[in-house]
């Protein structure tokens, strides 16, 4: 199964997670299994609906009062609990800033090896690779993983959205135990430039 992190900012779904789900959705296919999203915050179920036409097989909905602000500690704690969970194969992110700041922590609390800003993806041998820029984009890699999950941060604007299908699938809601205390450095406001 690979497992799409959906990013929500101020209510809304961010079109990059729609993109690296179009993506997901792509590769899911290519090796026979199915593509999954994941919503982290508090009163998000209404938001499954946008998530679904894009071939999630399943939303879940992490849930926790204390993930009203988004905090890379939080959201990188409820989402280690569902991957415990549901032992997804491969799990990507948009490579927003939340993305970039998230998908890291997530990586380090799995132990497990990370791709940032991917461009492409492949399905090779049953196995995901991916393609990354190095030397400031003069050149490309190719990465295939030893570790499991697999791991990636995909490049915004790179990968095709696909075309909105049916509102089918399955919404699960789950509710995640996070002490307050571990909540550090909530983001409270986000000041945009004038």
């Amino acid at each position: 199964m690979i497992l799409i992190f959906i990013e929500v900012r101020e209510g809304k779904v961010k079109k990059s997670s729609l993109e690296a789900l179009s993506e997901g959705k792509r590769r899911a296919d290519d090796l026979n299994t199915e593509a999954n999203a994941v919503l982290v915050g508090h009163n998000l179920e209404s938001l499954a609906d946008e998530v679904l036409p894009y071939g999630a097989s399943k939303v879940y909905v992490v849930e926790n009062s204390l993930l009203s602000h988004y905090s890379a500690a939080g959201f990188s704690q409820a989402l280690f609990s569902l991957v415990e969970d549901i032992k997804p194969e491969v799990i990507l992110f948009s490579a927003s800033s939340m993305g970039k700041d998230l998908a890291p922590r997530l990586a380090a609390k799995l132990g497990v090896s990370l791709a940032s800003d991917c461009t492409r993806t492949i399905a090779k041998d049953g196995k995901l690779e991916v393609d990354r820029p190095i030397f400031a984009g003069k050149a490309f890699v190719t990465l295939r993983f030893k570790s499991s999950p697999i791991m990636a941060t995909l490049r915004p604007n790179v990968f095709p959205l696909g075309e909105p299908g049916e509102k089918k699938g399955e919404v699960i809601r789950k509710e995640v135990v996070i002490p307050e205390d571990q909540i550090k450095a909530p983001a409270l406001e986000i000041l945009r430039e004038k």
